[in-house]
């Protein structure tokens, strides 16, 4: 506690000009970076000479703790950092100075050697933390992370459904099976009386207007996935950027919360290409009989037929084979023309279907054969290859 005499002394700042309180405050920095690096050399000479013994400390670690009353995080810190500077004197004018951190020096510890300190050290010079692991990694890669995406379940919730009913109809939780036991009782006894409050309540919901409680009809809680995988600096950059936009709106926003937020813009913005996917279709006019033949404009499919075909098919191939099993696939998916566009067919709703790239391919196949398909396969390929500058 501060007593009177204390702020007496210095701590009492309400009269010191603001130009005053920031000269002060620099300066105070500077002695306690000064005081660090002297710190740091005497528990490394501590150490040395074992002098911490005679303390009745065994180590240097209990002597911060027990004898110059470090919090064990504190100790811990300082003596690894008093063994780097033992071996490496020279970071101590860098503690002294103000160049490197207390963090930093711990960081860069385990990568320092005879041969590249003086180097490290002019690369670490004033960086912040998120910068120093840059130079970790940098002096020593990790292995490359594969991509995952792995099920975690749903997230823990400490009120089932079933106490949730119980609570809404008046009556008391039920006792964990093991942790709320009394002296002298079985979890046999516990299991007899849950069955009687798992009575009671299904007779009370059934008793009372409110809808009988029904344990099958349980909804599931919402599945968690753990996702990883390695991404480029200009990802960092552009996800550091995203939360900087969104802080004012969303402070605490997760990085989860802001992959989904990102993900539902990207995928609302693919379907609008892909499928003409909108919120707010506009009305499908009727055809022009005076408008030109739709063959004149190519290939090319009207918004609201690719919107509704897409709609239609549930974005999914629809190819069924003799069995009447229908194909899964929702990658690489086309549009196929039932009756050939070749062949005079229209781009309209009942005409279009989806077919993954596998089965649009053995479609053609059927209807113009495997040899005409394998040639004009081949032509593009060719085609394409020779523009290109060699």
């Amino acid at each position: 506690m501060i007593t009177a005499m204390a702020l007496q002394r210095g701590y009492a700042l309400e009269d010191v000009s603001d130009a005053e309180l920031l000269t002060a405050t620099r300066g105070l920095v500077g002695r306690s970076n000064q005081l660090l690096a002297a710190l740091l050399a005497h528990l490394a000479e501590v150490e040395v000479r074992g002098v911490h013994r005679e303390r009745a400390c065994a180590s240097l670690y209990t002597y911060c703790i027990y004898e110059l009353r470090f919090s064990e995080d504190e100790a811990f810190r300082r003596v690894s950092a008093a063994r780097l500077v033992r071996r490496f004197p020279a970071v101590l004018d860098a503690v002294a100075s103000g160049e490197l951190h207390l963090t930093g020096l711990l960081l860069l510890g385990p990568h320092l050697t005879e041969q590249n300190f003086v180097e490290v050290l002019a690369r670490a010079k004033y960086r912040t933390k998120k910068e120093v692991l840059r130079l970790v990694r940098q002096l020593d890669p990790l292995p490359q992370v594969p991509p995952r995406i792995e099920p975690l379940g749903p997230a823990s919730n400490s009120d089932s459904q079933l106490v949730r009913s119980a609570r809404a109809i008046g009556l008391e939780p039920l006792q964990h099976p093991v942790r709320d036991l009394q002296p002298g009782e079985r979890p046999r006894d516990w299991m007899i009386a849950q069955d009687s409050a798992t009575d009671a309540v299904t007779d009370a919901a059934v008793g009372s207007e409110q809808q009988p409680f029904v344990l099958a009809e349980q909804k599931e809680p919402p599945q968690r996935y753990g996702i990883q995988f390695e991404a480029a600096e200009e990802y960092v950059r552009l996800l550091d950027e995203a939360q900087a936009l969104l802080s004012h709106a969303f402070p605490n926003l997760s990085l989860s919360d802001l992959h989904l937020r990102a993900m539902r813009s990207f995928v609302t913005e693919l379907k609008r290409k892909k499928c003409a996917g909108v919120d707010k279709p506009r009305p499908q006019r009727a055809p022009d009989p005076s408008a030109p033949n739709p063959r004149q404009r190519g290939r090319h499919v009207p918004a609201s037929v690719r919107r509704n075909v897409y709609q239609r098919d549930q974005a999914r191939c629809t190819y069924v084979d003799d069995a009447g099993r229908r194909c899964c696939e929702t990658h690489r998916l086309e549009l196929h023309h039932v009756d050939p566009f070749a062949r005079g067919g229209a781009q309209t709703t009942d005409n279009l279907t989806l077919r993954c790239k596998a089965h649009n391919a053995l479609a053609a196949e059927q209807d113009f054969g495997r040899a005409f398909v394998a040639a004009r396969r081949e032509s593009r390929h060719e085609s394409f290859h020779g523009s290109r500058p060699r």
